[in-house]
């Protein structure tokens, strides 16, 4: 896969003042480990990592100082409100080596279903996906136009690269057409006024 950019700053200082006065200028702090290799700690833009977390993005390739790693995002610290990424942590991975990571799912077209009516249910956002890091899909796309109410895709379904396979059960459902609910009756006239005289 073709990784997306995370440019960041070597960072200076340490401690949790150093860490609150970047995140006042607008950085998050991170990690960057393993491989044998020393641990790194950087800063970037929140508002940058920020888009591509909400884009389902988990492997990256970070140029810190001109150094250039790919780096799988392991784990997130947000703030008291939940809004901004404060710190991130990744782990180092080699191109050609076997990694397990979730993976962004998006729907193309519009159900034919959901014209006749029904809703279209995305059940699962994320698939966690296991392959060579550089066989793993961005994300996946999955054309969802024929589907009618009642269909549905599931994981036995999905076409994925070669080298690369999913780690839930293949019954297990990724994009569901629901019906709509039916209607409740209205009670028999009949039950109303037997339940009035019955007062």
């Amino acid at each position: 896969m073709e990784q997306t950019v995370l440019k960041g700053k070597p960072r200076t200082g340490n401690g949790s003042a150093d860490a609150r006065r970047m995140r006042l200028e607008g950085y998050a702090t991170g990690n960057i480990y393993g491989h044998g290799k020393p641990n790194v700690s950087f800063m970037v833009e929140q508002m940058a990592l920020n888009k591509l977390v909400h884009a389902g993005q988990h492997l990256l390739q970070l140029e810190i100082d001109g150094a250039t790693e790919v780096g799988l995002m392991k784990e997130l610290q947000f703030d008291l409100y939940g809004d901004r990424i404060t710190h991130v942590d990744f782990i180092r991975v080699s191109m050609d080596e076997e990694i397990e990571a979730n993976v962004e799912v998006r729907t193309v077209g519009v159900a034919k279903g959901v014209g006749s009516g029904g809703t279209l249910d995305v059940a699962r956002h994320e698939l966690p996906l296991r392959g060579k890091a550089r066989d793993l899909p961005e994300h996946l796309d999955l054309d969802v136009e024929a589907l009618m109410i009642g269909d549905s895709i599931r994981v036995g379904d999905l076409s994925l690269p070669a080298g690369v396979v999913c780690l839930l059960d293949g019954e297990e459902a990724v994009v569901i057409v629901h019906g709509t609910a039916p209607e409740p009756e209205d009670a028999p006239e009949g039950d109303d006024a037997a339940s009035a005289g019955g007062e």
